[in-house]
């Protein structure tokens, strides 16, 4: 993948200042923070990577190029293409030609140019100190949109923070070798950014592989720097990792899988509220406990609010499986007494809804049935009770039947109407399970 360092030139009359790179040694007495930037970056870059200055036609003449400035008189100035040339780097340097950005037209072209610069998988090196007016905010969508669009990944963020030193003129008057400017590293903002949009992706679609990939690429450098021991990382790891495997446990409808998954994920997400390491991580992580509240670490009342879950974030057909199968497994603990793993068991109340449901007698029932007589006989002496229910568990088969089958069969469902029917027959099961282990159940 290539590497990209990516500015803007700017039209002011530099001063020679030092540059404070966090990791490195200080680049001394240079008028521009890009050649800093470039000289501790890029150094070692190839042919293949690219190193990019915008510039528009004041700052190619006042900047780019050899003594751009005048007093009275031009002033002797290396312009940056010089400064970098006598780099002797090995990536080419490209000035870019670009609008001054006087207009919403402008701004567009402007977008449209340095998107061009990008390529899939680029691995980009930022530098905003002097992008003009509208700049700063139009470079950070443009990095937003190249990671959607070109998978672009980002490595720094710099701002040559010369205001920090005082105004220009209290720089002037300082001895040159006390002009020390702090390059500050923004890339954690756009981490955030990261953060914001994967902790959105899980609470509007379950999908939390983007959190656990943050967690990982953010938290694991931090982590094999202390051996392990730093206790908010492992933390943030450890979130991530629960988060995956709930979101993925509800996607693959790992029925026996949720309570475990959703109980480890509360315990982590409680670890990692307190984190200190990432605070704006905090607020985020906050905004989570809400959506797992239903979660209890009881196995029914979870699968009714994995179901639930599957609902709100549009998980149709897992929806409806999870529902299906967390009434079988109750209906096996109330009326066997039993846990509900033996597959025997629950094909058993799959065959007691079709003997209630069609009044079949005995001689009609599947052998399974009639081979274990009174495991059947103690199902349908429960259900005989709850014949809404075996209205329900049949019309859940169909729908399961029409999703599985793509609605490849006679009189398929519309998608409203799944998405109806999953609501009210979640609705019809939660008061069900009310009915058969009390408010408790279903409320904490």
């Amino acid at each position: 993948m290539r590497k990209v360092f990516l500015s803007f030139l700017g039209t002011t009359d530099y001063l020679p200042c030092n540059y404070q790179i966090a990791g490195y040694a200080s680049v001394a007495n240079v008028r521009f923070v890009q050649e800093a930037c470039v000289a501790r970056w890029c150094a070692d870059w190839g042919s293949d990577d690219r190193i990019f200055l915008c510039v528009t036609d004041e700052s190619l003449e006042k900047n780019w190029l050899d003594n751009g400035h005048r007093d009275k008189n031009i002033l002797e100035r290396q312009g940056l293409a010089s400064r970098l040339e006598g780099l002797h780097l090995a990536a080419p340097v490209e000035p870019v030609m670009i609008p001054a950005g006087r207009s919403e037209e402008e701004i567009w072209a402007i977008f449209e140019r340095v998107f061009s610069l990008l390529e899939e998988g680029d691995h980009l090196y930022l530098d905003i100190t002097h992008a003009f007016r509208s700049l700063p905010m139009l470079a950070m969508v443009i990095l937003s949109y190249a990671k959607v669009m070109r998978t672009v990944s980002v490595r720094a963020i710099s701002y040559g923070a010369l205001e920090a030193r005082g105004t220009m003129e209290d720089v002037k008057k300082m001895p040159e070798d006390h002009r020390h400017v702090p390059v500050f590293d923004l890339l954690p903002f756009d981490r955030l950014q990261d953060w914001v949009i994967a902790v959105d992706r899980f609470t509007a679609t379950g999908d939390g592989k983007m959190i656990r990939q943050l967690a990982d690429q953010d938290i694991g450098p931090l982590l094999r720097a202390t051996e392990g021991r730093h206790v908010d990382a492992a933390a943030i790891r450890n979130l991530g990792k629960a988060l995956a495997e709930f979101s993925a446990a509800i996607a693959t409808c790992r029925g026996r899988s949720i309570s475990a998954c959703s109980t480890i994920l509360l315990r982590t997400l409680g670890k990692a509220q307190d984190q200190e390491t990432v605070k704006p991580l905090q607020p985020l992580l906050h905004k989570l406990v809400p959506a797992l509240a239903a979660f209890t670490g009881r196995e029914i009342t979870d699968g009714l609010a994995a179901a639930r879950w599957c609902l709100d974030h549009d998980l149709y057909q897992q929806g409806y499986t999870i529902l299906q199968e967390t009434m079988i497994t109750c209906i096996i603990n109330t009326a066997l007494n039993r846990d509900g793993r033996d597959r025997k068991d629950r094909e058993l109340v799959n065959q007691v809804v079709k003997i209630l449901k069609d009044s079949l007698p005995e001689e009609r029932w599947k052998a399974l049935a009639q081979k274990n007589r009174e495991t059947t006989g103690k199902i349908l002496e429960w259900m005989a009770n709850r014949l809404d229910m075996v209205e329900d568990m049949h019309n859940l088969s169909n729908i399961r039947n029409d999703l599985n089958h793509a609605g490849q069969n006679d009189g398929p469902m519309k998608a409203d109407v799944i998405h109806h029917w999953l609501g009210e027959y979640i609705a019809k099961m939660e008061h069900a399970v009310t009915e058969v282990y009390g408010t408790t159940a279903i409320n904490g």
